[in-house]
């Protein structure tokens, strides 16, 4: 009896199938139980929040330090087969423009969606003086509605950097059903440190350093993993970088503070140790520490798995 091969083909990709389906909820289900309870990253949906940090992110739009990070992300990009003149671009989470600005200057028409007012303000302030082509939209990712706003299949990439927008894996996928093609992908990797944060926690709070912000389950490595077993494959890059600051001490001071009221660790006392320890510690009024940082980057084609 001569063996049928397309049926034991079928056979075999309808198991692969299977297997891939419980493959996918296995890990969605793995990303659900590493979820800490209450949610770290509730506080990061404040329009306030962001507003406060807009003037902060609107000064170091320096395009001589952003270069080389657009350079490395133009070359991921063009090895996908993106080319940005002539094509549709949403930009998530875009702060004052760092990434939205070059695109535009590509010739890429872009839409540059935020939940701050404030950032999007310096955006059009930047991309009106060069006459770029930017519609700014004020817009919270978490709640969004992409059918009502009219972006889903709108455009050849959809970005998103290093920004909470995308917290987990429906805002993930809705970042996913605006694109046509493209989706760009980034945020920090496990093992990045802050030196006078962990001395701040180690020696002066107390309290056993922790970086919340940092690879967390919900993040890189998560979505990589769930579009990797979709049958998607992507780009990927993996940056290091470390450098040195040195600022007022009292600058240092007040970042520490507002750091820590955001997660509701900062007593009055405890304010008053870290202000001491940041100006025992200074020289000539200037605080210097280090702070190294991993990221993963990726890029993939939403029509190809």
């Amino acid at each position: 009896m001569v063996p049928d091969h397309n049926w034991c083909r079928a056979i075999i990709e309808q198991r692969t199938h299977m297997q891939q389906d419980i493959n996918v909820k296995n890990w969605i289900q793995c990303g659900r139980s590493s979820k800490k309870s209450p949610d770290p990253m509730s506080h990061l949906g404040s329009v306030e929040l962001w507003n406060e940090r807009a003037d902060g992110f609107a000064k170091i739009l320096d395009p001589r330090k952003k270069q080389k990070r657009m350079d490395e992300i133009f070359a991921m990009l063009d090895e996908a087969g993106f080319h940005a003149k002539g094509s549709r671009v949403l930009d998530i989470g875009c702060g004052p423009g760092a990434i939205s600005i070059p695109l535009a200057r590509a010739g890429a028409k872009v839409t540059s969606l935020d939940i701050s007012y404030k950032a999007l303000g310096y955006l059009k302030e930047n991309a009106d003086r060069e006459g770029l082509s930017i519609e700014p939209v004020e817009c919270h990712w978490w709640t969004a509605d992409i059918d009502e706003l009219g972006l889903r299949n709108k455009f050849d990439l959809v970005v998103v950097s290093a920004t909470p927008a995308v917290r987990d894996l429906a805002t993930f996928e809705q970042m996913m059903g605006c694109s046509r093609k493209f989706c760009y992908y980034s945020h920090f990797l496990p093992g990045g440190r802050n030196q006078s944060h962990d001395e701040l926690m180690r020696e002066v709070l107390k309290k056993e350093t922790f970086h919340p912000s940092r690879g967390s389950m919900s993040g890189f490595i998560y979505y990589f993993v769930y579009l990797y077993l979709n049958g998607y494959r992507p780009t990927v890059r993996i940056n290091h970088s470390k450098k040195k600051n040195n600022v007022e001490w009292e600058n240092a001071a007040d970042r520490a503070i507002k750091s820590l009221e955001r997660t509701g660790e900062c007593t009055a006392a405890a304010k008053k140790k870290i202000r001491t320890y940041y100006k025992n510690s200074a020289v000539d009024g200037k605080y210097t520490s280090v702070s190294e940082a991993f990221s993963g980057m990726m890029v993939w084609d939403v029509t190809q798995k």
